[in-house]
């Protein structure tokens, strides 16, 4: 078989097409590769900023609520609340208190009281000009005027 130049060259091109072919289904596989280690990349760098960003905002948020003075209104109309109470509480032991020590106060002195001896039957003795209690029968002369106050109702009356 006699090759001819022809056929050389036809074989050549051959291998050459077949070596071009085979660099550029190679190149394109090698810029593919790249190709999805950059979109890789690119993806995980845009998670990664959607991510901080989401906590930036979730911060924000939280502050946000913090400050809220509806929540805080509500918050410190709670404590209000509880503090009202606990006063009322109070002021009702406070009064209760006080109601009984008035009551035992009033008690003593409704005790030590001179009207409370005239209930008991005994009588006043004043001097007629009702300046000064009569408590010595040598003071008041024969005649003499005096006024007696009793429980109920009072007299005047001369000394025999």
């Amino acid at each position: 078989m006699v090759v001819t130049r022809k056929d050389d060259f036809c074989a050549r091109i051959d291998r050459l097409g077949h070596r071009l072919r085979a660099t550029f289904q190679m190149r394109v596989a090698m810029r593919g590769r790249r190709a999805d280690d950059v979109a890789h990349q690119l993806l995980r760098a845009l998670r990664g900023r959607i991510a901080r960003r989401e906590r930036a905002y979730q911060a924000l948020l939280l502050k946000l609520e913090r400050l809220d003075v509806r929540r805080r209104f509500e918050v410190m109309r709670a404590r209000l609340a509880a503090v009202d109470g606990r006063l009322l509480t109070g002021v009702g032991r406070r009064m209760h208190g006080a109601d009984a020590r008035f009551r035992a106060t009033a008690a003593r002195l409704d005790s030590l009281s001179p009207l409370a001896v005239l209930g008991r039957g005994y009588a006043v003795c004043w001097n007629a000009d009702r300046s000064a209690i009569v408590r010595d029968a040598a003071t008041v002369e024969s005649g003499g005027k005096v006024h007696v106050k009793l429980e109920r109702g009072e007299l005047d009356c001369t000394v025999d």
